[in-house]
């Protein structure tokens, strides 16, 4: 439980940082043809996703043969940091913790993550995910610790984050195949 609280509370961190400068609450579904401001590198989305009923159930994200794949409790708990950007986290046996939430504010997409975080001095490595591009970012690098931080961009105008706490040093390939999984999941509608 404790884990929970201080994910959320990051999450929030993270939620109100990248979205310094941003206008919140537009939804995204009625976003069309945005004009994104993408001079800070990021790269555009090539194929977009609907995240449809995923945006209000992100513990939908993950089914439960995927959830319990990869070794976690096989239903998330949700969490309603705002009304606009729920999320969701899952426990393991070995107390590990991993989250997925939505970043609606951030109507840049991953630009807004490129602007806000490029200069973290901890780690920014860009990746990508199933053909989308992501960015693995954080101020400390604690990598090695478990802590691990993935944003990912499904429209050019709309990211997810995935993150872990006290995962181990296979954190971040934990949270590659989690946000491939949620990927596949939304496709699939």
């Amino acid at each position: 439980m404790r884990a929970r609280a201080f994910i959320g509370l990051a999450f929030a961190t993270l939620l109100g940082v990248a979205s310094c400068g941003e206008v919140a609450g537009t939804p995204v579904a009625s976003m069309r043809s945005p004009n994104v401001d993408n001079s800070y590198g990021a790269p555009r989305v090539q194929n977009p996703i609907d995240p449809g009923r995923f945006l209000k159930a992100p513990c939908a994200v993950l089914t439960e043969a995927q959830s319990t794949g990869l070794g976690w409790e096989k239903e998330g708990t949700p969490h309603e940091l705002d009304s606009d950007a729920p999320s969701c986290d899952w426990d393991s046996p070995s107390f590990a913790n991993f989250d997925f939430g939505w970043l609606t504010s951030n109507g840049g997409g991953l630009a807004d993550t490129y602007r806000a975080f490029r200069n973290d001095t901890g780690y920014f490595d860009p990746v990508t995910i199933a053909g989308y591009p992501g960015v693995f970012h954080f101020s400390d690098d604690l990598r090695k610790e478990g802590f691990c931080n993935l944003v990912v961009g499904i429209r050019d105008e709309l990211t997810f984050r995935v993150g872990s706490l006290g995962a181990g040093p296979t954190a971040c390939d934990t949270l590659k195949e989690m946000a491939r999984l949620a990927i596949t999941t939304m496709k699939a509608g």
